[in-house]
This record gives C-alpha cells, sequence and structure tokens, in this order.
C-alpha cells in the first residue's frame, strides 16, 4: 500500500516563524515581534507582531506572504482584514501573523498581552 502525500510540509514553528520573518523583513515590515506562545495560548503556537507603513504596504505584506505559503507549502487557513489594510490577520495554523498600521497597533498593543512568552524575533529599536 502506497502512503499518500502529504498536503503541508513537516516544518517546525520556530522554522515557520523564520520564515515569515525573513519574509517581511525582506519587504520592509515594521518593529517585527515573534513570541513563542507554546502552552501560553491554545489557539496557536507563534505570534508574529509587525507594522506597515500604509494600507497598500499592509495588503502588499499579506499578498506576499501568501505566496510564500503556497511556496514553502505552508498551511493556510484564513485572512482577515486585507480590503481595509489597518489590521491584517493571516492565519497559517500554528502561526498567525498580525501586520497594523502604526495607530492600529498602538490602540491593541498586542505584544502586551504575553509578558512571559519567550520573544523568537523583535527588529524594534
Amino acid at each position: 500500500m502506497s502512503e499518500e502525500p502529504k498536503l503541508f510540509s513537516i516544518v517546525s514553528t520556530r522554522e515557520k516563524v523564520a520564515a515569515i520573518v525573513g519574509l517581511l523583513t525582506e519587504k520592509k515590515a515594521l518593529d517585527i515581534v515573534a513570541l513563542d506562545l507554546s502552552g501560553e495560548n491554545a489557539l496557536c503556537e507563534a505570534v508574529v507582531i509587525t507594522g506597515s507603513s500604509s494600507t497598500r504596504h499592509g495588503q502588499g505584506l499579506a499578498e506576499a506572504l501568501l505566496l510564500a505559503a503556497r511556496e514553502h507549502n505552508f498551511e493556510y487557513l484564513h485572512m482577515e482584514g486585507h480590503s481595509l489594510g489597518h489590521w491584517i490577520l493571516v492565519d497559517f495554523n500554528d502561526v498567525i501573523v498580525h501586520i497594523f498600521q502604526p495607530e492600529s497597533r498602538e490602540l491593541f498593543r498586542l505584544e502586551d498581552m504575553w509578558p512571559k512568552a519567550d520573544v523568537l524575533a523583535d527588529t524594534r529599536k
């Protein structure tokens, strides 16, 4: 009996976060923070929070993430907020990416929700 091909690549959460942070850095995302939420949150293993310089930049970041997901065979579940671009959420199942405009990021301050989480990446100055 032949084994069925796997639908999604077997990539650790840390490897996926590193790929996402690398892409966001390449695309000039602002103030990237990645947090390890394993053991802290039942919804995902890690969260990546970043900013964009404009609505179009944020939309472009989200679109680049979707292309990278296809290329790397990452599981992609859903995206919200793309049309307005103030807060775009991209759900890769075990990693959730939040792309904010500066005003929205300051208002919601997601980084403060998990003060005990291990920091996987932080490009803030």
